[in-house]
């Protein structure tokens, strides 16, 4: 696939656009001047700089992708919450299933997934006064319903009914109320059609038809529309676009970044002047301890380790366990201990070496966010395929996934050593075999969970396959875990409701 490094145009663009505004908070802000939204967006490149700036809020360094983690990882059966029990109390609660309206980072998902679409709907609202090449201003325009779609797709699969805001709204129009679930659903496949009209080869961090497709199935898949899935998931394979990588760790080191299994990451750099467009992800993951650096949240649970098969290669690429050995920094090693994690481990995924950290700032750190992979879009495929009965092509999309895995390195080169032994008996993660359709959905079931541990997709995963309640009280019985009906949706941050002068209303049970 034809890769243009587009992170560095967008960080020039979004550079000029901050040093232009004279503020470095400018994407974070806004637009509310005269300029902005009666005169500007008159060419394709006013139009650019309005789109630059919405994959700027889903990049934003405390955003889109923390709430993403913080909620998909520890608010499942997969992670815990680290660190020590009053920093970041809220995602605690989220973690026990014990959130209330009050919740700090369920105001989080809210106001940065609505900043996105507030964003997206100014670029495609204005887009009409726009003179130029029309194909440009198309292709702008649909990259702004994809994102705009994928926030409805967060917020609907977080809260249930929400306000459908799907046009650029004046100051006095802000107070909506909550819209049907059917309504969102129907705006984001709306916005995800129009999007797979992109090109199928595009540019570095941007979004083209392949991405569309496959949120799209997803999309499609979370409402058991499984034939609509399918023909949504085979135009991603159709296109040769993608293709898993060789080695599983790859995906997760700096040189993977944008790699040809990446269909849509987030992207970041550094050392841009005047900006921070790096990340907090990092050092809010990476280990507790005092020669790790970081904040330790989203800890793998044991119950999550125990899912892995004898020998799988991914474990290693998954934990960092107490006693392994990494390079740290200068000359000098770092020993896991993993003090403040409860479950005992932290998440190599989330791990950068030292050697990318060295003079940077820690809420500045240069690391892709891996949104989706081509081997996400497969088991998805694989689940979908096997709920109307396609068991020989479900199996060859599993069956793909577990090869990777038992060719992945068994000795990851970016640790020292590491204590876990990967020595097993008999096939390396064989085949899977089954016919039954039952047994076959228990075995992709089991792909997904240890294929994308720890990217932040379990929760939703959970919920669409209605396992929520019993993964979570089996996963977490050591905290009491209890799962209430009414807390497979979060609550509405009250002040939200305050706001909208109570307009909106609480979802019942809080």
């Amino acid at each position: 696939m034809k890769k243009l490094n587009n992170k560095i145009v967008l960080i020039l663009i979004i550079s000029g656009l901050i040093a232009i505004s004279c503020s470095e908070d400018f994407l974070d802000q806004k637009p509310t001047s005269t300029l902005t939204e009666l005169s500007y967006y008159r060419n394709v490149q006013e139009l650019e700089t309005g789109l630059v700036a919405c994959y700027g809020a889903v990049g934003s360094f405390i955003g889109f992708e923390v709430a993403h983690w913080g909620t998909g990882d520890i608010g499942s059966d997969d992670a815990d919450k680290g660190s020590l029990d009053n920093v970041v109390s809220e995602l605690l609660d989220i973690s026990y299933s014990r959130q209330k309206a009050t919740n700090g980072w369920c105001e989080i998902i809210w106001e940065r997934c609505y900043e996105i679409i507030s964003r997206c709907n100014e670029v495609i609202d204005k887009s009409s006064g726009t003179h130029g090449d029309t194909i440009a201003i198309k292709n702008i325009v649909n990259q702004a319903k994809f994102l705009r779609a994928l926030s409805f797709y967060h917020l609907v699969t977080c809260f249930g009914d929400i306000p459908l805001v799907n046009r650029f709204l004046n100051p006095d129009e802000i107070n909506l109320k909550r819209a049907p679930v059917s309504d969102i659903w129907a705006q984001i496949e709306s916005d995800l059609r129009a999007a797979t009209d992109l090109p199928a080869i595009g540019e570095s961090g941007r979004v083209n038809s392949g991405t569309a497709y496959s949120l799209l199935g997803k999309v499609y898949l979370t409402q058991k529309k499984y034939e609509l899935a399918n023909a949504a998931f085979y135009k991603v394979l159709q296109s040769n676009v993608y293709q898993l990588v060789p080695d599983f760790g790859f995906i997760f080191r700096h040189e993977g970044e944008n790699c040809k299994e990446s269909v849509f990451e987030i992207q970041h750099k550094n050392h841009i002047e005047g900006v921070n467009l790096g990340t907090w992800s990092g050092m809010f993951r990476i280990p507790m301890d005092i020669a790790a650096g970081g904040y330790g949240f989203d800890c793998p649970t044991v119950d999550l380790l125990k899912e892995f098969e004898t020998g799988d290669p991914r474990i290693i690429y998954t934990f960092m366990f107490p006693g392994d050995v990494f390079p740290g920094n200068g000359s000098s090693t770092y020993t896991v201990e993993n003090s403040y994690s409860p479950t005992g481990y932290n998440s190599r995924k989330a791990w950068i070496p030292w050697s990318e950290r060295l003079d940077v700032n820690p809420t500045d750190w240069d690391i892709n966010y891996r949104y989706m992979r081509y081997a996400e879009v497969l088991l998805l495929y694989a689940e979908s395929l096997n709920e109307v009965n396609k068991p020989d092509s479900a199996r060859m999309l599993v069956n793909m996934v577990r090869e990777r895995a038992r060719n992945t390195p068994m000795t990851d080169p970016q640790r020292i050593s590491c204590v876990w032994d990967l020595s097993h008996t008999g096939e390396l993660l064989p085949n899977v075999t089954t016919n039954s359709q039952s047994e076959l959905r228990q075995a992709i079931w089991h792909e997904q969970r240890v294929e994308l541990a720890i990217e932040g997709h379990r929760r939703n995963m959970l919920l669409r396959t209605d396992r929520f309640k019993s993964r979570m009280e089996t996963a977490k019985a050591y905290a009491g875990v209890i799962v209430e009906t009414h807390e497979l949706l979060l609550p509405i941050f009250q002040d939200e409701i305050a706001r909208s002068d109570n307009v909106l209303t609480q979802n019942p049970g809080y």
